[in-house]
C-alpha cells in the first residue's frame, strides 16, 4: 500500500508563525509555533529560523520530519515585491531539505484562501497592519504594496493606536478638545502624562511601540462603544481606508461586479466596536456592491495548507472539506489570528515606521 503524500502550510507575519501539516485528503495531522516572521523587520536570519522551526514542530507533531513532506506552501509578511520574493525564495530553499517541493508568496492569499470556501474573492487584512488582495474565478490577482500608509494603504491595529496617540497628544498641547481618549490612554498604559509617554518611547523602542499597539488599539474599540467621538472617527476613518483599498483591488482584479466573499481576516475585526467593518463593508460597497464581507472561516495557515495541496495539483474537493472540518479544531489553535507587521512597529512616535 503506498505511503500517504503529506503537505506542511506556513503562515508567518509580524508576531508569530504558525505551521501544519497534513495529508492529501484534507485531514491535519500536526501544528506547530515558531516567532515572527517577516524579514523587514527581523531579519531574514530570524525570520528563517521561525519559519524552519514552525514547520519542524508541525511534522514532528505528525510523526515525521520535514523532509518526507511532498509540497510545503510558505505565506510570510513582507513578501510584497519581486525582491522581496527573490530573497525568501532562495533563503528558503537554502534551509529546507533540497528534494522538498516548496511555494512562497505574501500571506494575503493564505488568509483569503484559509477563509473561504470558495479558492477566488477577495481579503483585507487587519492585523497590526493592513494589506487587500483579491483573485477572479479564473485567476486574474491583483494585491497593494503593503508597505503601510506612505504607500497608501494604512489600517490595521498599529495606525489605529497611532492616530489615538496623535490626537491624544494634540489635546494634551490644547490643539483640540479634550475626550475620555486623553485619560484612557494614561490610564491604561500606567503613565502618569504624556510627557512620560515621550521618555517610554525613547527608552524602550521597539518594544514600547508593540505595548501600545497591544493596549491602545483595543481601548480605542472600547472607547467607540462606550460613545467617545474621537474614538469612533478614528475607527470610522481607518474603516473608510480599508474599504476603499479593498474595493480598488477587486476592481484590478475585475470582480468589483460579482458576488465575492471579502474576508476580513485579523484580530482587529474582534475589536468591541462594530464602527470599522460597518465603514469599510460602506466604503467597499461603493466599490463593489455586491461584494459580501466575511469573517474567516479558518486560519490562514489551514489556507497556506490548502494551497501547497493545490500546487500539487490536487483538487480540494467535499472530501477533503469534510476530512478539514473533522480534524482543523483539534489540531489548530482557536486563538485569532495573530497581528500583521511590516518593517518596524507603528507607534514608535517620532520614527517612520516603514
Amino acid at each position: 500500500m503506498a505511503q500517504a503524500r503529506l503537505f506542511g502550510g506556513v503562515d508567518g507575519g509580524g508576531t508569530k508563525t504558525w505551521a501544519v501539516v497534513g495529508d492529501e485528503k484534507g485531514r491535519l495531522l500536526g501544528f506547530g509555533a515558531g516567532g515572527p516572521a517577516n524579514y523587514h523587520v527581523f531579519g531574514l536570519e530570524f525570520t528563517l529560523q521561525s519559519v524552519v522551526s514552525a514547520l519542524g514542530q508541525a511534522a514532528a507533531a505528525a510523526g515525521v520530519e520535514v523532509g518526507v513532506l511532498t509540497r510545503a506552501a510558505f505565506y510570510l509578511g513582507g513578501d510584497d515585491s519581486k525582491e522581496d520574493h527573490a530573497n525568501l525564495g532562495e533563503a528558503l530553499r537554502a534551509n529546507l531539505p533540497s528534494k522538498l517541493a516548496i511555494q512562497w508568496d505574501n500571506d494575503c492569499w493564505a488568509a483569503l484562501r484559509g477563509g473561504t470556501e470558495k479558492n477566488w474573492g477577495a481579503v483585507v487584512i487587519g492585523g497590526s497592519g493592513s494589506n487587500s488582495a483579491a483573485i477572479s474565478p479564473d485567476g486574474r490577482r491583483a494585491i497593494l504594496r503593503g508597505l503601510g500608509r506612505d504607500s497608501g494603504n494604512p489600517g490595521g491595529a498599529g495606525d489605529i493606536a497611532r492616530e489615538a496617540m496623535y490626537w491624544a497628544f494634540r489635546m494634551d498641547e490644547g490643539m483640540c478638545p479634550k475626550t475620555s481618549l486623553h485619560g484612557a490612554i494614561l490610564e491604561a498604559l500606567e503613565l502618569t502624562d504624556y510627557d512620560a509617554v515621550v521618555r517610554e518611547s525613547a527608552g524602550s523602542g521597539l518594544a514600547f511601540g508593540y505595548r501600545v499597539m497591544g493596549i491602545v488599539g483595543p481601548l480605542v474599540f472600547h472607547l467607540a462603544r462606550e460613545g467617545d467621538p474621537r474614538a469612533q472617527d478614528i475607527l470610522m476613518e481607518m474603516g473608510r481606508l480599508m474599504g476603499e483599498q479593498t474595493g480598488a483591488v477587486m476592481k484590478r482584479a475585475g470582480i468589483e461586479g460579482l458576488k465575492a466573499d471579502v474576508v476580513l481576516a485579523g484580530s482587529t475585526y474582534r475589536g468591541e466596536s462594530p464602527l470599522l467593518i460597518d465603514s469599510l463593508t460602506l466604503a467597499l460597497h461603493r466599490w463593489a456592491p455586491k461584494a459580501k464581507p466575511r469573517l474567516p472561516l479558518h486560519q490562514p495557515v489551514v489556507g497556506a495548507y490548502l494551497l501547497a495541496l493545490e500546487g500539487a495539483g490536487l483538487t480540494v474537493g467535499p472530501e477533503a472539506d469534510r476530512n478539514l472540518a473533522a480534524t482543523v479544531k483539534t489540531i489548530c489553535p482557536s486563538s485569532p489570528p495573530g497581528h500583521r507587521g511590516k518593517r518596524a512597529h507603528p507607534v514608535a512616535f517620532g520614527q517612520d515606521p516603514l
